[in-house]
């Protein structure tokens, strides 16, 4: 496997000297002024109180017919004035005209708003404007089925007198066909090179082969990557003990490294097999023993590493099915990179339970095994992989698969050739081939230039936590036909046709304030946030993360000496710059000057209410003197929903007011 993988690398860093044969330069961000324009063919004569253009497709190619539409952003502005209810039903989702800001509001409204029909040329004209400000954006016509509604101008409320007597060129989105293919990220940086920094992507490296890295992975940004496997190498031992069978999922036991004083149900042994090759199956194993009653040990192989970017790391092991094919179940523990055995909760220790009741027979005091319908195939790896396809039943098992890849981590369903199985370019871009066959020219989605809600629904279709339809109703949003969203999916077709709830539990996912309690909910709070529905500039998930880079690398600046770029990048008022300035402004009082350090902006518009890994001390009260200390804790993953959660909430979840670094607040809370 090691070997292939640097045969794989040599061969991808050949095809990137051969030279780009497509552009290799990131997409410029939309400006706010009206657009003089590129040389797009013939001129376009100006209307000197109006607006012209040309709409286009990213290779330059007119695009005719359609409509340009002008979309109020006071209308946009209206919409939020009105809360998303993301607990809706999937029908009730589908039919709302809420949730997609520039979509619903053509759909419902259109008739009434300025338009313009482009002609044979792709060619609009605009001879006059209205007053205020407007989202410029493209309808195809009906019969148009090879290009997705939006624009690269439909995010930005321009005002009229930025339009006026401008040439404004929009560029719009391919709809690849039916037919089209994935054909995997190594082809698609052979002619795109400067994307390569995608693979110090958290996006690329949650699946790995233990301890080994593909042509695509680079762990750089996170030293402490294999710190769990570490565990293995030192041949260390898990004690499952105070084992509660009813205990809310996904914990049942607490686990320590050395014999506790509890009972003990079961123990696990994590081992280095130093007589099998890095890469091989069988390198890395875990053996299960019983200690409740005597049985033989029973041994799975580690066979891929699950997480390691973002606060835990999980461990697959794969079991053969009786028609032939493999399906794989994520073992029962879960190595926590921020996790101390001093936290009172036994979740937030270095190791910490994960499904032991799938493995371990509580009742009956004996080793079990997941059933079918428990497997990673049909809960995760659509999320997960580039161009997944799912094949089975809940009785002869679920067997996953991606696009095959040179630069592919693992030949996931043992045919002979490594796949993608993780998030690649065709993950947001869709299939590939018949851009690759026409030699650049044909179509890809580009979801800069769709409309800001079916960008979101990229990320959100895995970053919502829905339950799908087929498959056994999984965490999967998986369709009828076990097939993933689409990219280019709108939001009412996501909730009609893939999904049996939309978002999250709304008492076991998130708090009674709002805030997400369990992980990748990010796109079910940034909709609900002013941000999204703004009438100045629609907010989505890549306007303050670039898919392509490293997160550290945000917009393509590094962000390291400046902490707070990405937010005044837009709220750029004076006030925002210096953030003291602005909370002296919310609090007035004269405290916080005293504090001699630069305020973040996510300290209290983005606190880490969700869980994934283990939780961390946050504010320690200490006041009044002599009473009893009390130990605050955040957790791991930051709110997205950019709002500031009163502190009146300290009791229930993290909040700003309960910072490590603000130990005056301690006079807020009481100490029992």
């Amino acid at each position: 496997m090691r070997a292939l993988g640097i045969w794989s690398l040599a061969c991808l860093l050949f095809s990137l000297s051969l030279g780009g044969c497509g552009s290799d330069t990131a997409e410029a961000p939309a400006t706010e002024h009206g657009s003089e324009g590129p040389a797009d063919g013939a001129d376009i004569e100006r209307e000197i109180f109006g607006l012209v253009g040309r709409v286009s497709e990213p290779n330059g190619e007119a695009v005719p017919r359609g409509t340009v539409y002008l979309v109020p952003a006071a209308d946009v502005a209206e919409l939020a004035a009105m809360p998303i209810n993301i607990f809706l039903s999937p029908e009730a989702t589908a039919a709302s005209t809420l949730d997609e800001p520039i979509e619903d509001l053509i759909d419902t409204r259109g008739d009434t708003y300025p338009q313009a029909a482009v002609d044979a040329n792709g060619e609009y004209r605009f001879e006059t404007l209205p007053e205020g400000s407007h989202f410029v954006t493209w309808v195809p016509s009906v019969d148009d089925q090879t290009h997705f509604l939006g624009g690269d101008y439909c995010r930005v409320a321009f005002s009229t007198a930025s339009l006026t007597g401008m040439r404004m060129d929009i560029r719009v989105s391919p709809r690849p066909s039916e037919s089209a293919a994935c054909v995997g990220s190594s082809t698609c940086l052979t002619c795109h090179p400067a994307f390569l920094s995608t693979i110090r992507t958290a996006h690329n490296v949650g699946l790995q082969v233990p301890g080994v890295r593909s042509a695509l992975q680079d762990i750089e940004p996170w030293p402490d990557f294999d710190e769990g496997l570490a565990a293995f190498d030192a041949g260390t031992t898990l004690f499952y003990y105070a084992c509660n069978a009813g205990a809310a999922d996904p914990s049942k036991c607490s686990i320590s490294n050395s014999a506790p004083a509890g009972t003990v149900s079961f123990e696990i042994d994590l081992r280095r097999d130093m007589g099998v090759p890095l890469g091989t199956i069988g390198a890395y194993y875990v053996e299960l023993v019983n200690r409740v009653n005597v049985e033989p040990r029973r041994r799975y192989n580690v066979v891929l590493t699950y997480g390691g970017a973002l606060g835990k790391q999980q461990y697959l092991t794969r079991r053969t099915n009786t028609n032939g094919t493999f399906s794989y179940f994520v073992l029962p523990m879960q190595y926590n990179y921020q996790g101390d055995l001093s936290n009172p909760n036994p979740d937030d220790y270095p190791w910490r339970d994960f499904r032991s009741d799938q493995w371990f027979d509580f009742n009956a005091g004996l080793l079990t095994e997941p059933g079918n319908q428990e497997s990673f195939d049909n809960n995760c790896a659509g999320c997960h992989f580039t161009g997944y396809r799912l094949v089975g039943s809940e009785t002869d098992g679920w067997s996953a698969s991606a696009v095959p890849d040179l630069g592919g981590a693992f030949d996931y369903d043992d045919d002979g050739s490594t796949e993608l199985i993780n998030t690649g370019c065709e993950a947001c871009h869709g299939p590939g081939s018949e851009h690759v066959d026409s030699a650049g020219r044909g179509p890809i989605i580009s979801p800069a230039s769709l409309t800001p809600g079916r960008e979101m629904a990229i990320c959100g279709s895995c970053h919502s936590r829905p339950l799908g339809v087929g498959a056994g109703m999984t965490g999967l949003p998986l369709s009828a036909a076990n097939e993933m969203p689409p990219v280019g999916i709108r939001r009412a077709d996501f909730a009609a046709e893939h999904t049996t709830r939309v978002s999250g539990d709304e008492q076991e996912a998130f708090f009674d304030s709002g805030d997400a309690k369990a992980n990748y909910q990010q796109y079910s709070d940034l909709i609900r946030s002013r941000h999204y529905r703004n009438p100045i500039r629609i907010s989505t998930c890549t306007g303050c993360h670039n898919p392509h880079a490293n997160f550290k690398d945000v917009y393509g600046m590094n962000v390291e000496e400046n902490l707070n770029a990405v937010c005044t990048f837009c709220h750029n008022a004076e006030e925002f710059l210096t953030v003291l300035e602005h909370v002296n402004a919310k609090i007035p009082n004269g405290v916080h000057d005293a504090i001699g350090r630069e305020f973040r902006c996510t300290e209290c518009h983005m606190v880490p209410t969700a869980k994934s890994g283990a939780s961390v001390p946050a504010l320690l009260d200490v006041i009044p003197s002599g009473a009893p200390t009390v130990q605050y804790y955040w957790n791991d993953i930051a709110s997205h929903r950019l709002n500031v959660t009163g502190r009146d909430r300290f009791a229930e979840q993290p909040v700003a007011a309960t910072n490590q670094c603000a130990p005056c607040h301690g006079a807020f809370f009481p100490n029992p």
